[in-house]
């Protein structure tokens, strides 16, 4: 009996590569083999239309695939089927080569054959050379020896069959859906139809890049879209067509409509080369930046790893990502010209990742900056916008006004709307590192102006020494009724506008950050240290005194203002209110002890409003 023969090197290749690791590959190396003897037979013989079949016997447990290509000789059998570690497709391409007829082979037969016994006990190989008068049965269990037998020819048709008998644990193998699930996933565009069973086929053949239309623009972004829609569970919001020349490449990349978190996960693509999947839902292809984006890359200029599931990170390989990144941009500045709502609404849905990655990467923020959106009291605004409705102030710069907190936005809209100012409302992640990295760029030009850390003469004007002499008492009364409530602030009286706007709460940030220690306090369990942690932030937070503005101009500040003692009792509760009045206008949570005294404070306060009212209807006796 004939004995396996051992390429070393080959073998040692394998072993270092961890060939194989998934058990479904077999299915994709199998009809791999099946393309390229297909593609190998069209070079002498174009006439017929290639195909390959795949039939499940469930009762002898087996999958067999056939194909109608080049088939095998003896020789081909002793030299590539029966040496361990040789690339059969490979050396037959490369002996074409030199003879100037190019192949579109991509698999490695020798190679490829052996990730069946992953999954097999026993594999048959039939197959015959067109015109030959021999056709050939090769079978072999996994060792060292294998059988060959010389078949009549007129009982077996040009080309290769491969019959896989599964071990007993490997049947899942034999279920039609799953096979269809990875014919999908690894083979969906090869050139050739893939039959199950006689039915198909079931795999999609071409992609919108091989079809006719792709030249034209309106067709290619239509049918791309329609693909890409099938394909993933993610309805696209923008489509990015890929056409590359060097390295060559196509494909297609889409932005999803659906909110994205930037932290979890990175961009992925389904990376093909010359038409067989090597790797889906690649992750280190796309750049890092480009985690809002997902698609399809077919590159046949690059190099596959032995195991056919990765590619050499070469030249290629960098130049491609590159490319990629470039397309990207020039996609996302292209839409921001030409279909601003679709582009606010993607920067809307994908925030933290665009933004995000745009802090993260300098080189990605410098392209994209100049087009994101910021939130104003007058929308959404470029900050090339922005600040073309911002006034030049006397030193010849552009005050840039933001604030931190979102929830601030009700008072610090009307502060500057009050103003004739645009407000920029950073309380959304990323948003206020982008703005002094503006800033930063344009230091002639701009001046940042955090407005909850402000008390902008521009926003707030300083009384006269008699009137500030005359509210004195009531800054320090109210800090008083306040530390009776276990709030620290610091209560100075100006005159801003709107005068309907009582108080301005300045400081939302350390407020937030102490609303969350108190969110974590109230969990019912938290780990060794945690409470104690967050306890200790939570009283230093609470020992700095907040900001806290009155506005001369508004009728109840002007009333405690004449009050000859706003000491008294009879007065903290409304006193109180100012603040919490304030706290509420922006939004802030009210931690449950804050809600409990508010609660107390405002039924007294009614109550003493109801004893002033003549009772229109007294009881009866």
């Amino acid at each position: 009996m004939p004995k396996m023969r051992t390429s070393f090197q080959g073998l040692v290749r394998l072993l270092a590569k961890s060939l194989y690791p998934e058990p479904d590959v077999f299915i994709r190396e199998l009809l791999q083999n099946a393309h390229d003897s297909i593609q190998l037979r069209r070079v002498y013989d174009p006439e017929p239309v290639g195909e390959i079949r795949i039939n499940v016997d469930e009762a002898q447990r087996t999958l067999s695939f056939s194909d109608n290509g080049t088939g095998m000789d003896r020789q081909d059998i002793e030299e590539f089927l029966s040496v361990i570690g040789s690339t059969g497709t490979g050396s037959r391409a490369r002996e074409l080569a030199t003879r100037d007829v190019a192949v579109a082979t991509i698999g490695q037969f020798g190679i490829g054959l052996l990730s069946a016994f992953v999954v097999a006990e026993r594999i048959e190989v039939y197959t015959r050379k067109s015109l030959a008068l021999h056709a050939w049965h090769w079978v072999n269990h996994g060792g060292e020896d294998y059988r060959l037998d010389s078949l009549p020819g007129d009982g077996q048709p040009p080309g290769t069959r491969v019959v896989v008998t599964l071990t007993p644990d490997r049947s899942a193998f034999l279920d039609g859906r799953l096979i269809r699930q990875i014919v999908r996933r690894y083979a969906d565009f090869l050139p050739f139809p893939i039959l199950l069973n006689g039915f198909g086929p079931i795999n999609a053949i071409d992609a919108p890049w091989h079809q006719p239309g792709w030249g034209d623009p309106a067709e290619r972004e239509h049918s791309l879209t329609s693909f890409l829609a099938q394909r993933y569970t993610d309805a696209p919001l923008l489509v990015i067509p890929i056409d590359l020349p060097q390295p060559r490449a196509l494909g297609g990349l889409f932005v999803p409509a659906r909110y994205a978190l930037g932290g979890q996960g990175s961009g992925a693509v389904d990376l093909f080369q010359a038409r067989m999947s090597i790797r889906p839902n690649d992750h280190e292809l796309l750049p890092e930046w480009a985690r809002f984006v997902r698609g399809v890359i077919d590159c046949p200029d690059l190099q596959p790893t032995a195991a056919r599931d990765n590619v050499m990170r070469d030249a290629v390989w960098h130049a491609l990502r590159a490319a990629l990144g470039e397309a990207i941009v020039t996609a996302l500045l292209e839409l921001a010209r030409c279909d601003r709502p679709r582009f606010l609404r993607l920067c809307d849905w994908h925030h933290d990742a665009i933004k995000g990655m745009a802090v993260q990467h300098p080189e990605f923020g410098a392209a994209v900056l100049g087009q994101l959106p910021f939130e104003t009291q007058q929308g959404q605004l470029t900050l090339a916008d922005y600040l073309a409705r911002q006034p030049v102030t006397a030193d010849g710069r552009q005050a840039l006004y933001f604030f931190t907190h979102e929830a601030d936005a009700n008072q610090f809209y009307a502060l500057c709307q009050a103003s004739g100012l645009l407000a920029i409302n950073a309380g959304r992640p990323f948003d206020e590192a982008l703005l002094r990295r503006y800033a930063g760029e344009h230091a002639e030009q701009i001046e940042l102006k955090p407005l909850d850390r402000l008390d902008d003469p521009a926003l707030y004007s300083h009384l006269e020494a008699v009137e500030q002499a005359i509210y004195g008492r009531l800054e320090r009364a109210l800090e008083r009724a306040l530390a009776e409530r276990d709030v620290q602030v610091r209560a100075q009286v100006r005159r801003f506008q709107p005068d309907s706007l009582s108080a301005v709460l300045l400081d939302g940030r350390r407020i937030a950050a102490f609303d969350e220690m108190e969110r974590t306090l109230e969990k019912p369990f938290l780990l060794d240290g945690l409470a104690e942690l967050a306890g200790e932030v939570r009283d230093r937070l609470r020992q700095q005194p907040l900001s806290l503005l009155l506005n001369a101009a508004h009728p109840l500040v002007q009333r405690l203002g004449d009050v000859a003692d706003p000491d008294q009792p009879r007065y903290r509760p409304i006193l109180a209110g100012l603040y919490y009045g304030a706290l509420l206008n922006a939004r802030h949570r009210l931690t449950p002890v804050a809600a409990r005294r508010f609660h107390g404070d405002l039924q007294q306060l009614l109550l003493e409003h109801l004893a002033l009212w003549p009772q229109a209807n007294p009881p009866g006796p």
